[in-house]
């Protein structure tokens, strides 16, 4: 079905499946932090992350799949855009809830986390249905959404790690002899 695009497809999901096993590394960085805090970072950033990775590898499997036909691939990236623009969505307004009255620019994350992947599978979703309908420019649509969503995850890791590594360097107070009698 994607013939003269396995080699696109076969990178696109390579890389996804290798950021997906950096996401562990980045979760790491969350060690030594209070269970409830990690928990709200978890389904607002970490979560979404490594499922728009794991929709740009499936996917990307899908269409380099041998007898792979046009009805069953489309109506799985259907599935799969419907489920991420819902996954989107909740970010964008769980992390609006937690963070209104704070300090932090809530609208940076709002966007990159929650509406800028909301749009991506908005585009997933047409694609999904030009693929159905047999149109040229569902491939090229399936190809494009999933370099976004693909670079969108990666300005998500490089976010998350820039975030996280600092406040993992910091010495604990038991290794600085802090409340040591």
């Amino acid at each position: 079905m994607f013939e003269r695009w396995s080699e696109y497809f076969f990178m696109i999901g390579s890389s996804a499946a290798a950021l997906i096993g950096l996401m562990f590394v980045v979760v790491t960085l969350t060690a030594g932090r209070g269970r409830r805090e990690t928990e709200g970072g978890k389904h607002l950033y970490t979560s979404p992350v490594v499922w728009h990775l794991g929709v740009v590898l499936v996917v990307s499997g899908g269409s380099i799949a041998p007898a792979m036909s046009a009805r069953v691939y489309g109506t799985g990236c259907g599935v799969l855009a419907l489920a991420g623009l819902a996954i989107g969505i909740r970010s964008a307004i769980g992390i609006a809830r937690t963070r209104l009255g704070g300090s932090e620019n809530i609208y940076f994350d709002m966007c990159w986390y929650g509406i800028v992947p909301a749009a991506v599978y908005v585009a997933l979703a047409a694609a999904a249905v030009g693929v159905l309908y047999g149109a040229s420019w569902g491939v090229t649509t399936v190809a494009a959404s999933l370099m976004a969503l693909l670079l969108v995850s990666i300005h998500a890791e490089w976010d998350l790690v820039t975030f996280l590594a600092p406040l993992a360097s910091k010495p604990s107070d038991t290794a600085t002899g802090a409340g040591a009698e």
